[in-house]
């Protein structure tokens, strides 16, 4: 990732509302752009994020989703100019407890960036020794979702090793029930 600007992996594609929009037509906005939040502007500056847990939060102090964005949204999320490193997102979003860091220049937001954002954009991983042999055949395991009978649903009493079919927690350690009243 070294030396790759945030604008290489923002996302431009990002919804926004405005904070004197309702709630209500705001989270219909949200979930017509199957989201997960809306940047909140007012004209190209960012002012303000709403997110699912923001509103479920009003819902439940206010019972309703009445109101305006402005009375549910949360603080404007760390911003970064388009040159800015990725490096620099990645530690915005970990120092600020965030999920979003938004990219603007001096005219407005240009985007948006996410931890999905920055893992898309980071570097090709390294090819080891062994990749650049003829692959395996990958072949799906058919067991996958049906159940195996070749496996015990048994268990290993932490306290005698005793195979057992239902084990207990006591004092952070399984145990059979043999152990139990020990």
């Amino acid at each position: 990732m070294n030396g790759v600007p945030v604008r290489e992996v923002m996302d431009r594609d990002y919804v926004g509302v405005s904070e004197s929009d309702s709630l209500d037509a705001a989270v219909r906005t949200i979930r017509e752009a199957d989201a997960t939040g809306a940047l909140v502007l007012r004209g190209g500056d960012a002012v303000g994020y709403l997110s699912t847990s923001d509103v479920l939060d009003h819902l439940a102090d206010a019972g309703a989703l009445d109101g305006a964005v402005g009375d549910a949204m949360t603080d404007v999320p760390p911003s970064l100019r388009p040159e800015a490193a990725v490096e620099d997102a990645a530690t915005r979003l970990t120092s600020a407890n965030t999920r979003h860091v938004v990219v603007a220049n001096g005219e407005g937001v240009l985007g948006l960036v996410d931890a999905t954002d920055l893992v898309r954009g980071g570097p090709e991983p390294a090819a080891s020794p062994r990749a650049q042999e003829a692959p395996e055949s990958a072949t799906p395991d058919d067991r996958v979702g049906e159940p195996d009978d070749t496996y015990s649903h048994r268990s290993v009493c932490e306290v005698c090793g005793a195979l057992a079919d239902g084990l207990s927690n006591v004092n952070g350690r399984l145990v059979c029930a043999d152990c139990r009243t020990v």
